[in-house]
């Protein structure tokens, strides 16, 4: 059996509207039978009620989300994060601070389907004229994730991937 380090965060990066908290929830059902002290850092969330809510858009804001969701997930033996997380400097810094318990997710899709699910979600998060500081003003695709899953596929397998990853890091029993 391996075990994963004294914790494991999956951090889910990628464009608005491109699936990250779908998949994310997804994958917090599939490990919490047997890790039911999984955890979901959510930014949209965390920015309306939790360890994000006084934060904003401005580069020192967005080192201090990083900074604040890396602190929240290492606190449990797995987190669930997902964020935008547009530049290699973003990256970094998440990659700094929690070393190899980080495995960077990219879950990407086309603009024209992005604009699509925005046009469902109760608040949008493509705005006409995004603030210069919007972080999918500055997305860089990242060079070397772990994982990437494009969501132009059926739910069902963008799932079944990333279930299949996160298995792949440990073998079942009980959180550590």
């Amino acid at each position: 059996m391996k075990h994963p380090p004294a914790s494991t965060v999956f951090w889910l990066m990628g464009l608005p509207a491109s699936g990250k908290t779908t998949l994310a929830r997804r994958l917090l059902a599939h490990l919490q039978p047997e890790h039911p002290s999984c955890v979901l850092y959510d930014a949209d969330e965390q920015r309306a009620t939790g360890v994000l809510r006084d934060l904003g858009w401005s580069p020192e804001d967005r080192v201090a989300t990083v900074e604040a969701l890396s602190h929240a997930a290492v606190q449990h033996p797995i987190g669930i994060v997902t964020l935008v997380t547009s530049t290699p400097a973003e990256r970094w810094l998440a990659a700094d601070l929690l070393g190899e318990r980080l495995h960077l997710i990219h879950v990407r899709a086309p603009e024209e389907l992005r604009h699509a699910r925005d046009a469902l979600r109760p608040s949008p998060a493509y705005r006409a004229n995004p603030a210069p500081d919007a972080p999918e003003l500055s997305w860089t695709e990242p060079e070397h994730p772990e994982l990437t899953l494009d969501t132009t596929a059926p739910l069902a397998v963008s799932e079944k991937a990333i279930c299949s990853f996160a298995d792949s890091m440990f073998q079942g029993g009980a959180d550590q």
